[in-house]
C-alpha cells in the first residue's frame, strides 16, 4: 500500500442506516463522497475531517472528527479500507512552511540558504520516491536530520565566529537560541515516527497525523531559525580576529 492517492477510486458498497439501495463510494485525495445509483449524494466528508478508519471483515468504519461514525459494507472492503487510509495518510505540503526559501536577504549568498535547508528538502525528496509507511517515515530519519544540522552549525561557527572565547560563547548562545525550537521539533519527529511507520490497530490515521504534524512543526521551526540567523547577521559573518 502506498501512502498516496493521486486519482479518485470508486467502490460499490452499502451504507449502514440507509435503505438497501446500492451506494457508490468515491475516494480521492480531498474527499470521500457517497452517492446512490440515481446520483443523489448521501454524504460528503473531507479527508482532513476523518479521524480514523478501521475494517472488520466486509465492513469499513469511518470515524469523522465530528459526528457519528459511518459503516460501509461491500465485497471490496479491504481495498476500500486501504484506499481511504492512504488518502488520510498523505505527506503534507511541507515546503509551504518554508516562507523564506528563495527570498533570502543575504542576496548573493543564496548558496548558504540552500545549504541550510538541504537536509529537509532531501528528506522530502526521498519521501516522494518511497512507497509504504515505513520507507516514507524513514526518509525523515530524526538522527540523520539532527546530525546534518549539528554539522551545519559547527561549520557555521568555524567559519564565522570570532576566535576570542567570549565571542565564541556569545555566538554559540545565539545559535542555540535560534535552533532550540528546531531541535525540539526533531525530537517530536523521532518520538512519533515509530507509531506512524508501524501503527497499532485502529490508530493508522491518528499515528500518521501526529507524525506528519511534527514534520510541519519542524519545517516551520527551520524557517524561523533561518530568519533569526539572517536577521542577526550570523550567516556569512567573518571573524574580526582573523
Amino acid at each position: 500500500m502506498t501512502e498516496r492517492l493521486n486519482d479518485a477510486a470508486e467502490f460499490e458498497a452499502q451504507l449502514d442506516g440507509v435503505t438497501a439501495i446500492p451506494t457508490f463510494v468515491r475516494a480521492s485525495a480531498g474527499a470521500l463522497t457517497i452517492t446512490r445509483r440515481d446520483g443523489h449524494v448521501e454524504r460528503t466528508l473531507r479527508i482532513e475531517n476523518i479521524a480514523e478508519v478501521t475494517r472488520t471483515g466486509d465492513r469499513v468504519t469511518i470515524v469523522p472528527i465530528r459526528g457519528a461514525p459511518m459503516t460501509l459494507r461491500g465485497d471490496r472492503a479491504e481495498e476500500l479500507d486501504a484506499t481511504v487510509a492512504a488518502a488520510c495518510c498523505a505527506v503534507p505540503e511541507l515546503t509551504r512552511a518554508l516562507h523564506s526559501l528563495g527570498s533570502s536577504r543575504v542576496g548573493s549568498d543564496a548558496t548558504a540558504q540552500r545549504e541550510f535547508f538541504a537536509p529537509l528538502l532531501d528528506a522530502r525528496r526521498r519521501a516522494e520516491e518511497s512507497v509504504g509507511r515505513p520507507d516514507i517515515v524513514a526518509a525523515f530519519d530524526a538522527d540523520r536530520l539532527q546530525r546534518a544540522f549539528e554539522s551545519y552549525f559547527e561549520a557555521l561557527a568555524e567559519r564565522s565566529a570570532d576566535e576570542r572565547p567570549a565571542a565564541r560563547r556569545a555566538f554559540a548562545a545565539l545559535v542555540e537560541d535560534a535552533s532550540s525550537a528546531m531541535t525540539s521539533a526533531i525530537e517530536d519527529v523521532r518520538r512519533t515516527g515509530p507509531a506512524a511507520a508501524q501503527p497499532a490497530a485502529g490508530a493508522r490515521v491518528t499515528a500518521w497525523r501526529a507524525w506528519s504534524g511534527s514534520l510541519l512543526t519542524l519545517f516551520g521551526a527551520a524557517d524561523r531559525c533561518w530568519t533569526y540567523l539572517e536577521r542577526n547577521e550570523l550567516i556569512g559573518r567573518r571573524s574580526s580576529g582573523r
